[in-house]
């Protein structure tokens, strides 16, 4: 059991977390324009698997992280850059986990718009 003045403060700690300007955990600035917590994270580990999905990037997702990336403007922080970042999360991680790194992609077959993911995918440390 806590005692009120160290609930307090885990609460006061928890409203200073949420305040803008602070980064997340993991350091991607997607994460920290949707709600401070790592949303690229696929919870599968980097071992041997059977690659039995194509490794194209299929040219509507490619499209879609295009029209995306001209929304989220991150000095922005409104509902429209918050829904636009976390479709692209969404889009990262179903790549992932199908064996399609999308940043490394974008760094090879789409490069004009390869640093604005990067930017917004590749820790801030």
């Amino acid at each position: 059991m806590t005692s009120g003045r160290v609930r307090r403060s885990l609460h006061a700690a928890s409203a200073t977390l949420c305040a803008q300007g602070v980064t997340t955990d993991c350091g991607h600035l997607l994460c920290e324009l949707i709600d401070r917590s790592c949303s690229l994270a696929t919870g599968r580990s980097r071992g041997c698997r059977p690659n039995l999905v194509s490794k194209i990037v299929a040219p509507e997702v490619v499209e879609e992280v295009r029209a995306l990336l001209a929304v989220i403007d991150p000095d922005v922080r409104d509902e429209r850059v918050q829904k636009a970042a976390v479709r692209l999360a969404e889009i990262m991680r179903r790549e992932a986990l199908d064996d399609r790194p999308l940043l490394a992609y974008a760094r090879i077959e789409e490069p004009e718009f390869a640093p604005a993911l990067e930017r917004l995918c590749v820790r801030r440390r």
